[in-house]
């Protein structure tokens, strides 16, 4: 089967993060949402991830950006930019010249992570466990001020996060903080702990400079595990560098047409909606609803089957992780 399709799936995770936020509990945060009603323990992402086992869906996905032939290298460079053990003074050190990786792993003797109600159980590498209480403080930003050249261009690194406070001397885990990512999002957790608040909110500078943790479920499924190496791939790829190989799966379906959404099968919610989209010859595509633009997107590789339906019109069937949704060729206006 040939492949091509279109990002649904982060438009679709786009709402369900912002409906999230909305729900956030005010006093604690983003905290009870990773807590979750038991408690859950959370272990290293990439050691989890980033393994021989689960190479192949990192390259498949990979691969659907820039390509089979580029896939093997690039998903190397990947992760390994999110794989170094260098942070602090040495990766600054390391990295003043030019390029960066930032350490994603857990760090001072952490081996997984339990949040329950306002608790933290950390489990070290030697065996030993600790349990501290947190109190929320704020929101605050880490990276402030700070950029980096990414893709050819200098962006912003600044972010928000909820920061936490033990309510005992913890030393270098004192305080956490917390980017809005849960499971139920995102698939993981993206995080800082430490001893000197101030020194966390330093991203590119200080002892804490090229660290973000990042952690997932001890208990996630296989399901779990491809949906967050899908969206880690398909975040970072850079869609300007497709390949030819990449490019020609669009070409070949001359996707500088306008495609009109079959929604009958969402009810009479959407019997008024009119959703269209385009993609050139690029890959950089527009989605229309009644009229009005509503993304910009680029494409990427995935199942796709092409049919004649009943009134003779070319019907696009595109599968992605969330679900299948078929497009009817519509004639170019004169």
């Amino acid at each position: 089967m040939k492949k091509l399709l279109l990002v649904v799936t982060a438009l679709c995770l786009a709402l369900s993060v912002s409906a999230a936020l909305a729900d956030r509990t005010a006093d604690m945060g983003v905290w009870p949402d990773i807590a979750g009603e038991k408690g859950t323990t959370y272990v290293s992402l990439f050691d989890t991830i980033a393994t021989e086992e689960w190479n192949p869906v990192w390259v498949d996905y990979v691969g659907a950006v820039m390509g089979e032939e580029a896939a093997p290298a690039m998903t190397a460079a990947l992760q390994g930019s999110v794989t170094s053990n260098l942070h602090g003074e040495e990766a600054v050190a390391a990295f003043a010249d030019g390029g960066y990786a930032f350490d994603c792993h857990f760090i001072n003797g952490a081996q997984s992570l339990t949040f329950k109600d306002d608790t933290v159980t950390i489990l070290k590498t030697d065996g030993t466990r600790e349990t501290h209480t947190y109190e929320y403080l704020e929101q605050y930003n880490i990276g402030e001020g700070e950029t980096m050249m990414y893709q050819g261009a200098e962006i912003p690194m600044a972010f928000p996060v909820d920061v936490y406070k033990s309510t005992d001397e913890a030393g270098e885990f004192n305080y956490f903080m917390m980017r809005e990512d849960t499971m139920d999002t995102t698939w993981h957790l993206e995080f800082r702990y430490g001893s000197d608040l101030e020194a966390l909110q330093g991203y590119m500078v200080g002892p804490y400079a090229y660290w973000l943790a990042a952690g997932i479920d001890e208990k996630a499924d296989a399901e779990t595990l491809n949906n967050v190496i899908a969206l880690f791939c398909l975040e970072n790829m850079d869609y300007s560098a497709h390949t030819d190989a990449a490019l020609s799966q669009i070409r070949d379906l001359g996707l500088v047409e306008t495609w009109q959404a079959d929604l009958s099968s969402l009810g009479e919610a959407y019997a008024t909606v009119d959703l269209r989209m385009t993609i050139d010859e690029a890959g950089h595509g527009v989605t229309l609803m009644n009229g009005t633009q509503t993304a910009d997107f680029e494409a990427y590789a995935a199942p796709y089957t092409l049919t004649v339906n009943g009134d003779g019109q070319t019907v696009l069937t595109l599968t992605a992780d969330d679900g299948t949704i078929s497009w009817v060729k519509q004639p170019l206006s004169p």
